[in-house]
């Protein structure tokens, strides 16, 4: 055991064992090293794909630790939360909070959400991004509200708003992304991955959860997870050399794959290959869409391609019976006009 603080280097096991003054035993301890098993790392292949661990005890302390390697910019790490309780603001009634953990990447930057029932804070773990396709460690360590999030030497503190110090999970840690049937998960809404569905794609490997290895390559075998595969490579080759996205649709080099933005086509598919639906309107006509359930969120990816003679004309809105708050997309006077009130 050794500890580093800038220029101070003190080998603790070593001054122990030799019966310094200044160290103090408790316990029994014994000098001498194990082999510790190798930890096979895993990639996700898809944004599917994910690995559910049990639930993680962490109320009042915890640590977990893991590298990952990656050249995507958006996906969830992990995630948890504990049970569900009804919001006490007048302005969202209705609204459902949760104790929540969450490592995700946005955009290649690396953050940490944290909420133990009294307020939400989200870190920027490093200023860099971290999409390029090299190996990071991540090192979370948590006591009461505070604690630390670092990647590789960097260590980033946080205190978490509030008086809260206990971090209540009820759920499953989720690792890599989530189940396809959501049915019981609450996404908060500060965890933009998990309500845009942006599973992680690219390789984990060393996953220690307080002190303690998960091998998560026998985890994925036991679960059957498809999209789950038992190494770690790197093909050289660029997938979109080869042109995959059909119908004009926009390439991006994804880990190991490519990624299709059909968006300004008019195509749908992985590869843009399916051709859209088409609906027609006469001004008088209108579709309306209900949600199963009310939404809470910070975060939407919409698009939408249309084409018109008339220069007025609602695109899209949204209503709701338990909120004032509405999102329109219409045409003013031949210009797309967006108006969104919070």
């Amino acid at each position: 055991v050794v500890y580093k603080n800038n220029d101070v280097r003190l080998e603790l096991s070593r001054l122990a064992k030799q019966g310094d003054p200044k160290m103090k035993i408790h316990g029994v301890v014994a000098f001498k090293c194990e082999n510790v098993a190798t930890l096979d790392p895993i990639t996700f292949e898809t944004p599917e794909s994910f690995i559910s661990l049990p639930k993680w005890n962490a109320k009042k302390t915890g640590s977990i630790s893991f590298d990952f390697r990656t050249t995507e910019p958006n996906g969830l790490i992990l995630f948890s939360h504990g049970k569900p309780r009804h919001q006490k603001d007048a302005k969202h009634p209705q609204m459902i909070k949760v104790d929540f953990f969450a490592i995700e990447m946005l955009d290649g930057h690396l953050y940490l959400l944290l909420d133990m029932g009294s307020g939400t804070i989200k870190i920027k773990a490093l200023q860099k991004k971290v999409n390029d396709g090299e190996w990071y460690h991540v090192d979370f360590q948590r006591d009461g509200r505070s604690g630390t999030i670092s990647v590789n030497t960097l260590r980033t503190p946080y205190t978490a708003p509030g008086e809260s110090e206990i971090l209540d999970l009820d759920d499953d840690l989720y690792l890599g992304g989530l189940p396809e049937n959501k049915a019981g998960l609450v996404f908060p809404t500060e965890v933009w991955t998990a309500l845009l569905n942006y599973g992680y794609v690219g390789c984990i490997r060393d996953l220690f959860i307080d002190g303690q290895s998960k091998d998560i390559r026998q985890m994925a075998e036991v679960q059957s997870t498809a999209g789950v595969k038992p190494s770690c490579s790197r093909e050289t080759a660029k997938p979109c050399l080869s042109n995959p996205c059909k119908n004009n649709g926009m390439c991006r080099d994804g880990w190991n794959r490519y990624v299709c933005d059909c968006s300004g086509t008019g195509y749908l598919g992985r590869s843009c290959e399916r051709e859209a639906t088409v609906l027609s309107y006469d001004g008088s006509m209108f579709m309306k869409i209900q949600l199963p359930v009310v939404m809470h969120t910070e975060a939407e990816d919409v698009s939408l391609r249309f084409r018109s003679q008339r220069a007025y004309g609602i695109l899209m809105a949204t209503t709701s019976r338990d909120s004032a708050d509405t999102l329109r997309l219409e045409l003013d006077a031949g210009r797309v006009k967006l108006t969104v009130n919070l």
